[in-house]
């Protein structure tokens, strides 16, 4: 059931996000705030609205759901923050989220985009400017987030000029494990996936045994500006499926495989499981607390370089290369699409553009052309 509500604020919303449990809801607007609402059966109703930056907040992010009730915004001032809700203070008091911790863009162009990706009590976050420079990122103290270090940083492709329309978005997978049949082709099962939208192309990003990040895989195809990308959730399923937004009108679905090697017979799932160099948490120079699983070797990599794909390293450091196949192109919007989202069994794609429609689309098997295919199954009008 739709439900529909005034958003409260003074100019557009551009960026909304759910907690986990579809309780809370985030929204940022060029009007300089973020707003968060409580879900009360079938209505939404304000917790608080804040402030929260000197110009336009371009995206925000919940964290969690095993940190506590935090989120994340950038805006085009240039700033990250970090918002952690004291339930002390009255609700809609101006008040009830607190900035716990600020960081500027270092290369003075407004960060775009932001993600976090949970393992555990373990944090990650990846941020993106409007130039191409990705940033990994993860708390000094997994329970603290006043303090935040930087893993890895680099630019991804060439800076556009900042006369020309730009777009760059960030999407991690948020599943525990890599799909199998990445771990059965030697994936690391701690490798962290992230996709990253580059203009008119998206990148899949994987980090290896060593934690070093290289190029898994890329997904073209999109005539013009990919606006956003998700990866949907399903690893049993034997494949990952990411699907983009794309300012040609067109909302893309690739399916992402990863071929054995043709040296290794059977399935190397037992090795990628304990292949880790195994480390001594209890014991760490100068007495520091070690790093988090997720960060510990990346924040050893070169900062400014990608490690290199596959196909370019000679060693196996369970780097695996993905082979990419677009399976949906579905022109149902009238004009440009701008947000996807899956659902959280990835299931169902849920899309949104210029023509003020929500369409919603599921994976179903076509037994005539022997391939399945994305379909629409709901199309909700956001306009009277």
């Amino acid at each position: 059931m739709a439900v529909i509500f005034d958003h409260g604020h003074q100019d557009l919303v551009l960026a909304v996000d759910y907690n986990f449990y579809g309780t809370r809801m985030a929204t940022a607007s060029s009007d300089h705030t973020i707003r968060v609402w409580e879900r009360h059966a079938d209505s939404w109703e304000p917790l608080d609205s804040w402030k929260a930056h000197d110009a336009e907040v371009t995206d925000v992010k919940w964290n969690g759901p095993f940190t506590g009730d935090v989120l994340a915004s950038v805006g085009e001032d240039g700033v990250f923050k970090v918002w952690e809700e004291d339930v002390l203070e009255q609700p809609n008091s101006h008040k009830r989220f607190r900035r716990v911790y600020q960081m500027w863009t270092p290369t003075r162009i407004p960060f775009m985009s932001l993600d976090f990706k949970n393992l555990g009590g373990d944090t990650l976050l990846a941020l993106i400017t409007r130039d191409a420079y990705l940033m990994l990122c993860e708390p000094v103290d997994s329970s603290d987030f006043r303090d935040w270090k930087i893993l890895t940083q680099l630019y991804i492709c060439a800076s556009p000029p900042r006369t020309e329309e730009s777009s760059f978005r960030v999407n991690f997978h948020h599943e525990k494990l890599p799909g199998w049949h990445a771990l059965e082709a030697g994936l690391d099962k701690k490798s962290v996936g992230l996709a990253v939208a580059a203009m008119d192309k998206v990148t899949v990003f994987r980090t290896d045994r060593d934690r070093q990040l290289y190029v898994a895989a890329e997904l073209t195809g999109a005539r013009s500006l990919v606006r956003d990308v998700a990866w949907a959730n399903g690893a049993m399923r034997g494949f990952d499926v990411i699907a983009t937004a794309s300012k040609d009108g067109a909302v893309r679905v690739y399916e992402i495989t990863t071929p054995l090697p043709p040296d290794v017979p059977g399935s190397r799932l037992e090795r990628s499981s304990s292949g880790l160099r195994p480390t001594d948490s209890s014991k760490t120079k100068e007495g520091k607390k070690p790093q988090s699983g997720i960060g510990a070797s990346l924040s050893s990599a070169s900062q400014g370089s990608v490690a290199p794909s596959p196909s370019e390293s000679g060693g196996d450091a369970g780097r695996v290369k993905h082979d990419v196949k677009l399976v949906s192109e579905l022109r149902a919007h009238e004009g440009a699409v701008w947000r996807v989202a899956f659902s959280a069994m990835g299931d169902v794609l849920a899309s949104s553009g210029d023509d003020g429609k929500i369409r919603l689309w599921k994976r179903a098997w076509d037994s005539t052309k022997g391939v399945a295919e994305w379909l629409e199954h709901t199309v909700i009008a956001t306009r009277p």
